[in-house]
C-alpha cells in the first residue's frame, strides 16, 4: 500500500513521543524518585506508534468499523493531530481512508479497541480521500472541515424555529410548559440546557459500564464501554455544575447511568437523568428531562 511520505517521516517521529493511549510499556518497577517530589512507580501513557497502527476500531453501535491505517502529527508541538481510518468494506468506500480528529477516538485498552464516537448513519457522510491522493494535512480549512464533521454532534443547537426538526428529534410535548426559563424560547445564560428539547421521557433507560473518557465541550459529555461491550455516549451538563464531582466522573470507574436514548445529528446518546458510582449517587434531571441545576419550581 502506498503511503504519503510525510506522513512516513511523522510515524517514525511518533515512535519517541507519548500519545495517550493503548498497549502501556511499563517502567522500571525500581526507579528511584531523582526528580524531587515525583512519585517512582506511577506511569504515564506512553505508547508506540506500532502498536496503535492496525488497531480495530468501533463505532457507537459497537461494530467493527476498520482499523488504524497512519497517523498525522503535529511536529511543532508532538501531538497526534488525526488518525487516518480505514474502514474496508464497512460502509462500501473501497480504499478509500478517512482522517478523524484524535479526540474523536478513546482507547479501551483491556479489549485492544478504540472507540470512535460516531454511528453508521454519520460515517456513512463522512469525507474520505484516496489512498494514492492524499489531501493537504497540513491545511486549516481542510481542517475545519474535517473537525466540523466529526464534532458537530458534541453540541447540538438550538434549531431555528423555521425548519420543522425531524421526527426522530422532535420536542417532548410540554417541555417549555413548566418552567419559566423556558419560556419565549430563551436558555438562562451559563446554566443553559442544550439537550432539553430532544429529551424523551418514553426512551428512559439504564446502563453499567466503565467511564472510558470524559469530554468537555459547552457540556460535558462521558463515553462508557458497557458490561455487554458496547460504546455508550452520554450527555450530562454545564461543565460548571459538574466540577465538584470528580469522585463519581472519573475515568475508570464502573457506573450505573439513567436516562433518555435519543439521536442528534444521526449519533445516539443517553441523556443522563441519574448517575450512580458505588454508594455515590448523583441526579442529574428529573424524569421529564429538567435538569436539576436549574433549581426552579413549575408555574402553578
Amino acid at each position: 500500500m502506498k503511503k504519503h511520505p510525510f506522513m512516513t517521516v511523522l510515524t517514525v517521529v511518533l515512535l519517541f513521543l507519548s500519545i495517550g493511549v493503548f498497549a502501556q510499556e511499563k517502567a522500571n518497577q525500581g526507579a528511584k524518585d531523582v526528580i524531587g517530589n515525583v512519585p517512582t512507580n506511577e506511569h504515564i501513557n506512553a505508547f508506540r506508534a506500532e502498536n496503535v497502527i492496525s488497531s480495530k476500531v468501533i463505532n457507537l453501535e459497537g461494530q467493527g468499523i476498520g482499523t488504524i491505517d497512519d497517523l498525522v502529527i503535529d511536529i511543532d508541538t508532538g501531538g497526534v493531530v488525526y488518525a487516518v481510518l480505514e474502514f474496508g468494506g464497512f460502509i462500501g468506500f473501497g480504499d478509500k481512508l478517512f482522517a478523524v480528529p484524535w479526540e474523536s477516538l478513546t482507547a479501551v485498552p483491556a479489549e485492544g479497541i478504540f472507540i470512535l464516537d460516531q454511528s453508521k448513519a454519520k460515517l456513512e457522510k463522512a469525507p474520505g480521500f484516496e489512498k494514492d491522493n492524499w489531501p493537504d494535512i497540513g491545511d486549516r480549512s481542510w481542517q475545519a472541515g474535517i473537525y466540523a464533521f466529526y464534532r458537530h454532534h458534541a453540541v447540538p443547537q438550538r434549531p431555528p424555529a423555521a425548519p420543522p426538526a425531524p421526527e426522530k428529534q422532535v420536542r417532548h410535548p410540554g417541555y417549555q410548559q413548566g418552567y419559566p426559563a423556558y419560556r419565549g424560547g430563551g436558555y438562562p445564560g451559563a446554566w443553559q440546557d442544550l439537550y432539553g428539547e430532544i429529551f424523551n421521557p418514553k426512551t428512559i433507560d439504564t446502563v453499567t459500564g466503565e467511564i472510558v473518557k470524559i469530554q468537555y465541550y459547552e457540556e460535558i459529555m462521558l463515553i462508557l464501554y458497557t458490561d455487554a461491550k458496547k460504546p455508550v455516549l452520554v450527555a450530562l451538563g454545564p461543565t460548571g455544575y459538574f466540577e465538584g464531582q470528580r469522585k463519581v466522573l472519573k475515568p475508570g470507574n464502573k457506573v450505573t447511568v439513567t436516562g433518555s436514548r435519543v439521536i442528534a445529528d444521526d449519533t445516539p446518546y443517553l441523556i443522563a437523568t441519574k448517575i450512580k458510582e458505588g454508594n455515590e449517587e448523583m441526579q442529574v434531571r428529573d424524569k421529564e428531562g429538567h435538569p436539576i441545576w436549574m433549581g426552579w419550581t413549575k408555574i402553578k
